[in-house]
């Protein structure tokens, strides 16, 4: 808030000071302020197309070799500095001008922004410091008309900033610590001030008493500000650790694979961008070198990537921790390092190639999302990160119910906010205003457009009508035995990278630990609701209609029931989407009045049947009936537990060849346990 307070003002400022000092000289006249108006109108139309698609150009099309990329924004300031001159404005204001029409274009964290930031605060506000102080005439400081007008200017400075941060507050609703805070960042005056004053000096619409009561202004209100920051920002730190815990406060530890060197860097920028600064976490560069006959070469090349990789983050002022494995299997050694390091996101790239013989992504990549249950970005990054316009976030039906969904989210706004970018989300018209409530209570908060479709089905129609060559496309996956998982998740990236080859996407599949994910959420509460009475081991039903009847007949509660009219109430609830969980099991569930308690029937068929919704024959069927006054989130809690019930495809065989109701609890309630015990 204070940060755009401060900006809207500065450009205001120097706005008005361009037209003031349009009036220098002998030129004056209607003709005169045409020509003005005309020149500054031209200059700033020009900067606007121009500047932004330059810099576009230039870092997707010129390779990063030492420091170009910094020449090209100094030599860009410069021209642009000289330019608003020709048009009749400040210099400084060209320059002004130049930093707000790329900043896009540089990341906060990143290597570039370092060098900007590095020069600026060594080189430039000092010597622009320097230069002003030496305007100072020490002996006008007796005089009586300078202290006039340093008390005049410090005391409406005061007010001003004052008046602003008490409308803020109260707009805004924030607490009198934190309106305190927002006056004590908004008061200090120094380089904008002493740029006008620096330029009005040399126009003569200052003399030395001005510069001078200017001059005492900013040292009064440097000493004010960080005395009300310092101490209600301690005021504010106490009232937010006293606040309940949020999972947007869990620590971050980011893990990035590197196995590419000419993708390594653009996989350390997507680092940067989710990181969170206030976590203070190091980031973990990883490579993993085959073990074998050569494996020392497989390592030095590891070490090679890496040292690039520290002299990376070290520029971008990130701090890293890298990390060496050596394994038989690149998965294995990648989960090892994910337990030893307790990692919470993976980083790792995919080069978009696809085979006959590869599941999702390819070996590597699938047995990563088998072997670690934490957040995993699998980026395809085709241009430079900072190039991109907007974030457009693809969530599909039940992922925000998804225990690790808020990581997921957090994450993206990190990297929207750190990228200076539109977020767009993408969700389905049923499940919209979950999603929303789901993503509004997620910090930080940053401007969301929220865009729907019909059916989930339709989401590549959506990319076709609405992709653009400056997006980013994220897709919100998941695991298989989860929730939100269809047969069609797991085709979506091969499709997406066939049919949009430049197509820069990343598919995000949400952290399932639970000790990290959930966070007081909820999912960490047993599924009490399996007993032995309702588990069925050997079903006969030809279909799904016949197989959920023979299910709810069976159960004496339902001896008086019609059992038909409870199986169209969960065959209609599926309608429109797939039962599928994962390969061989299909989840029915509905509120209905039928029931005072939640219950759950797990049914085996050994023989399978084919279910139209399903990719897969059906072997074990999950039902779960709720009360019908049973609030929508229980019941969905409740739903996604279910779901951990069955922990892969080995334990979907086990049941099939079980051969009592015993021995199918046993393995339900391992699997459960392993689930639940796997942070």
């Amino acid at each position: 808030m204070s940060m755009g307070g401060t900006l809207v003002t500065d450009t205001l400022s120097l706005g008005i000071l361009a037209i003031v000092a349009g009036t220098v000289g002998d030129a004056g006249g209607t003709g005169y302020w045409v020509g003005f108006a005309t020149s500054v109108i031209v200059f700033l139309i020009s900067a606007i197309i121009i500047l932004p698609r330059l810099g576009r150009w230039y870092f997707r099309n010129v390779k990063y070799e030492n420091n170009t990329d910094f020449v090209f924004m100094v030599a860009v300031l410069f021209t642009t500095a000289f330019l608003a001159e020709l048009a009749g404005l400040a210099s400084i204001i060209g320059a002004f001008i130049a930093g707000i029409l790329l900043n896009r274009l540089v990341p906060e964290s990143s290597t570039l922004m370092s060098r900007i930031q590095f020069v600026g605060n060594a080189l430039f506000i000092p010597f622009f410091l320097i230069s002003v102080g030496m305007l100072v005439d020490v002996e006008v400081l007796v005089s009586y008309d300078v202290w006039e007008k340093a008390i005049a200017f410090t005391l409406i400075v005061f007010a001003g900033k004052g008046l602003a941060a008490y409308v803020i507050r109260h707009l805004f609703r924030y607490s009198k610590e934190e309106g305190y805070v927002i006056y004590g960042l908004t008061t200090p005056q120094s380089a904008a001030t002493l740029a006008v004053t620096l330029l009005g000096y040399e126009l003569g619409f200052f003399d030395q008493v001005a510069v001078n009561a200017v001059v005492i202004l900013i040292l009064f209100s440097c000493l004010l500000g960080p005395w009300l920051v310092e101490k209600y920002g301690r005021a504010v730190a106490a009232q937010e650790e006293e606040k309940p815990y949020s999972p947007a406060d869990a620590p971050q530890r980011i893990l990035v694979p590197l196995a590419n060197p000419e993708t390594s860097d653009a996989l350390m920028d997507i680092a940067f961008m989710v990181r969170d600064e206030k976590s203070g976490q190091s980031v973990y560069p990883l490579t993993v070198a085959r073990d074998g006959t050569d494996v020392e070469a497989n390592v030095a090349r590891g070490e090679k990537m890496l040292s690039h990789a520290v002299i990376y983050a070290a520029a971008a002022e990130v701090p890293v921790n890298p990390l060496t494995r050596i394994d038989l299997n690149i998965a294995k050694g990648i989960a090892r390092a994910v337990e030893e390091r307790r990692i919470s996101n993976i980083i790792i790239g995919w080069n978009g190639e696809v085979s006959t013989r590869r599941r999702i992504f390819g070996s590597v990549l699938d047995q990563l999302l088998t072997e670690v249950d934490e957040m995993i970005m699998v980026c395809k990054i085709e241009k430079p990160v900072n190039t991109f316009e907007r974030l457009v976030v693809a969530v599909p039906p039940f992922a925000s119910l998804e225990i690790g969904f808020t990581g997921t989210i957090r994450s993206l706004k990190l990297m929207a906010e750190q990228m200076g970018v539109e977020l767009v989300v993408v969700s389905t018209d049923e499940r919209d205003p979950y999603v929303r409530k789901a993503i509004e209570k997620v910090k930080p908060d940053i401007d969301i457009t929220f865009e729907t479709i019909g059916q989930w089905s339709e989401v590549l129609q959506w990319l076709e009508n609405n992709k653009d060559e400056n997006d980013l496309f994220m897709l919100v996956s998941s695991r298989e035995g989860t929730i939100s998982w269809r047969p069609g998740l797991d085709r979506l990236p091969r499709v997406i990278s066939q049919k949009y080859p430049a197509l820069s996407f990343i598919t995000v599949y949400s952290s399932e630990v639970e000790m990290e994910a959930d966070q007081g959420a909820g999912y960490g509460q047993k599924v009490d609701i399996l007993i032995e009475d309702r588990v069925f081991p050997d079903l006969q039903g030809d279909d799904i209609e016949s197989v959920l009847n023979e299910i709810i007949s069976k159960d004496e509660a339902f001896e008086d029931i019609a059992s038909e009219r409870i199986t169209r109430r969960l065959l209609e609830n599926s309608s429109g989407y797939s039962p599928e969980v994962m390969p061989g099991v299909v989840l029915y569930d509905a509120h209905t009045s039928k029931v005072d308690r939640q219950i759950l029937f797990v049914g085996i068929s050994r023989k399978g049947i084919n279910i139209e919704q399903t990719a897969n024959q059906a072997h074990l069927f999950l039902l779960l009936l709720s009360p019908k006054e049973m609030p929508v989130n229980e019941h969905l809690t409740t739903l996604n537990r279910v779901t951990k019930l069955i922990g892969s495809s080995e334990t979907v065989d086990a049941l099939k060849q079980s051969k009592s109701t015993k021995e199918i609890m046993q393995l339900l309630i391992r699997t459960g346990k392993m689930n639940r015990g796997k942070s």
